[in-house]
């Protein structure tokens, strides 16, 4: 989980767009070029509340000619800017001074001593311009406007005097606990996730929403699944060769080959359409339910709506369980303390049920294992194509859109449920079969 908490809070650091100005409210974004200074302002308060002027790790190494307290400049287009100037010339004293003048006469209120009206986007331009040739060139375009003389002297200062030997040391830096990653992580433990960039709404509650209809789809689904093919494997390998084998057989082969998102498309095509002479099932969503309405009336519309997606959900596994189960009640009925119950006068059932089904029961167990992790994801295919509110529609809007405060949460519960469910089936199959060992080795007999 640690590891898994540093990849997603790495991917959360280098994913394209920017947290902060998403944040902004739209007509802050606007006034962007309109009010320079004001959107600044805007932008650095969102900055602070996203924690982003902070270090990003516990700590840091860098070129030592970069300043550790560069992570304060707010705007990610500005510090690209300074960081190319400092890896260009070494001398970080004279980037500083460039980026004073030139902030100045950006954001400096329309006056009578301040840049001409037509040397102001120029100036904004430059905020972002991180190759010094281009910078070069623009300073000459501003030569005739007399208010950019500091800027000028700046920048020549800075061509002059070079520090290129600092550009060859190593520098570390210790930051302490106070950093965006510790700060992420204690936000986490207090069940703080968050929120969403698109709506401003909090990311737990959008997964809280969500995760009830995930759960309730695989917990029918599962349901479902252990109801026919616990039965359906054990009978097949009780009756081996017979033409309940066969045909079983044949059908769970065809079953475990057809794509489930293909069978959910043709099922919602032609069950859900009277285009097509088949309206059997309601239309997409999971159906609305009246104020008031009873429980059977809550009933039917749920499962007119979800009964489509469980099965889509419920036939891989149904299939993946019912032929395991057989391969292994296989096995288990040619060993000899089958035989020796098949002596004592217990009848198949009871051999089956009783003896068989404990020893074979590896296959269920490893499903169980990833019904944890399944509960949270989803199937962003199948909730897809029949209009599920669930988490595999909620991640896939999440990404597409670029909203990586749900998409983080959802990847790192993902890990902590999948671990747990690796536990769970660990334990199981200790339960199971009292020969596997959790841990240690075999005491030797003395």
């Amino acid at each position: 989980m640690f590891l898994l908490s540093l990849v997603c809070f790495g991917l959360r650091q280098i994913t394209p767009g920017d947290p902060a100005e998403r944040l902004l409210p739209p007509a802050e974004t606007q006034r962007a070029a309109t009010e320079p200074a004001a959107y600044d302002r805007s932008y650095r308060r969102a900055a602070v509340t996203l924690g982003l002027d902070q270090p990003t790790f516990y700590f840091s190494l860098r070129n030592a000619a970069l300043p550790d307290t560069l992570r304060r400049i707010a705007r990610p287009q500005e510090r690209k800017m300074l960081r190319a100037l400092t890896l260009h010339s070494g001398n970080w004293p004279a980037v500083q001074e460039y980026y004073r003048e030139l902030r100045k006469l950006a954001y400096s209120a329309s006056s009578g001593d301040g840049p001409t009206t037509e040397s102001r986007p120029a100036l904004l331009r430059l905020l972002l311009q991180d190759e010094v040739p281009r910078i070069g060139k623009a300073l000459k375009g501003l030569a005739g406007d007399p208010a950019t003389s500091s800027l000028q002297n700046a920048f020549a200062n800075l061509q002059k005097n070079p520090r290129r030997y600092a550009l060859l040391l190593p520098a570390f830096a210790w930051n302490g606990p106070k950093n965006q990653y510790h700060q992420w992580l204690l936000r986490l433990f207090r069940g703080d996730l968050g929120f969403s960039l698109e709506d401003r709404r909090p990311v737990a509650q959008k997964i809280w929403k969500a995760a009830r209809w995930t759960a309730l789809i695989n917990g029918f689904a599962l349901l479902l699944v252990y109801l026919i093919a616990i039965p359906q494997g054990l009978y097949a390998a009780g009756y081996r060769g017979s033409w309940f084998d066969r045909i079983s057989t044949v059908a769970l082969f065809f079953l475990f080959g057809i794509p489930s998102f293909w069978l959910g498309m043709l099922m919602a095509n032609y069950l859900t359409t009277p285009a097509f002479g088949f309206d059997l099932f309601p239309s997409m969503g999971v159906g609305k339910v009246p104020e008031g309405a009873s429980f059977f009336t809550l009933l039917k519309v749920r499962i007119g709506h979800l009964f489509l997606p469980v099965i889509c959900m419920a036939y891989p596994a149904w299939a993946y369980v019912s032929r395991h189960l057989r391969g292994a009640a296989v096995t288990e009925l040619d060993r000899a303390y089958v035989k020796t119950a098949r002596l004592k006068g217990l009848s198949r059932s009871a051999i089956l049920w009783g003896q068989v089904l404990r020893n074979a029961s590896f296959p269920i167990i490893t499903l169980l294992a990833g019904v944890f992790p399944a509960l949270l994801a989803g199937s962003i295919l199948i909730e897809r194509i029949f209009d599920i509110p669930g988490m595999g529609q909620l991640l896939f809007r999440a990404a597409s859109g670029g909203d990586w405060p749900v998409v983080i949460p959802l990847i790192l519960f993902n890990g902590l449920l999948t671990a747990f469910g690796l536990l769970l089936a660990d334990l199981g199959y200790a339960l199971a079969d009292p020969r596997v060992r959790l841990g240690g080795t075999k005491s030797s007999l003395k």
